[in-house]
């Protein structure tokens, strides 16, 4: 964003800003999140692979930023199939708040076998004020069932058991679910050389007001006990299921949303 976009300061402590609102904005972005572009050229529309989920059709995605009730900026999220038949989903965001700024970019390229989708590579670059730059790389290795990675100055090597999803491609497993009407599994996301254990839980249907007019959705939260949070999901009933509304709440209070403007 410019810097006329940028608020003017509010006396509160930078460090405690940053923890209260970029933190869990980063995180938030985890759970979804163009960005570099791929080698390989991008199939049409029309085209699927053999293997290829219900869940797995290509489709865009423009949000707002909201905190504490204030626009503070915009994020998207797109699915693409490449002419090898694998599938990329990218993020990007972009926020500003007060003096803090936040850009980060996602990307992760996976393939479906059997049904089972196989991230291959993920990474994340970050930029965030007060903070040097970083990236965080994930190479898939599904022949040797091993993980590599790297983020800052951390390296690591872990075993990969089938099953095991990246930070991008979780939501992907929850909407073939939730499209083929079938109970929604426990999820482990490989992030940062440990495994994280996700659970879902359906909460019913909601209709939200957005500026593409009344939308029928289903309600899916994500519960962390251990981190006492939680990841509310707004799944779009009659549009494959993507997501159009996401919530971070802890301690009862809301931290961030990301709210859909626009789909295709």
């Amino acid at each position: 964003m410019i810097a006329s976009n940028i608020k003017m300061a509010k006396p509160i402590w930078t460090r405690s800003l940053y923890k209260a609102f970029l933190i869990p904005f980063a995180t938030l972005l985890l759970l979804l999140a163009n960005t570099s572009q791929a080698a390989d050229e991008v199939l049409s529309e029309g085209e699927s692979s053999a293997q290829s989920l219900v869940a797995l059709k290509p489709y865009s995605i423009q949000y707002d930023v909201i905190h504490d009730g204030d626009d503070v900026g915009t994020a998207s999220r797109k699915l693409t199939q490449l002419s090898n038949g694998q599938w990329q989903l990218a993020m990007e965001s972009d926020i500003s708040y007060y003096f803090l700024s936040d850009k980060r970019q996602e990307t992760s390229r996976f393939t479906v076998e059997n049904k089972q989708i196989l991230p291959l590579v993920y990474q994340r670059h970050s930029q965030t004020s007060m903070r040097s730059d970083s990236t965080l790389m994930q190479n898939f290795d599904w022949i040797n069932n091993v993980e590599h990675g790297s983020y800052k100055k951390k390296e690591w090597s872990q075993p990969l058991k089938t099953g095991y999803l990246d930070q991008l491609t979780q939501l992907t497993l929850v909407r073939e679910h939730l499209l083929t009407q079938k109970p929604i599994p426990a999820i482990d996301i490989s992030y940062r050389g440990s495994v994280r254990h996700h659970e879902f839980k359906v909460l019913g249907q909601e209709i939200l007001n957005t500026k593409k007019g009344l939308i029928k959705t289903a309600k899916v939260q994500l519960k962390e006990t251990q981190r006492e949070r939680q990841t509310n999901f707004w799944f779009a009933l009659e549009h494959n299921m993507i997501p159009i509304q996401i919530q971070r709440i802890k301690e009862g209070e809301e931290q961030a949303k990301l709210v859909a403007t626009d789909w295709k």
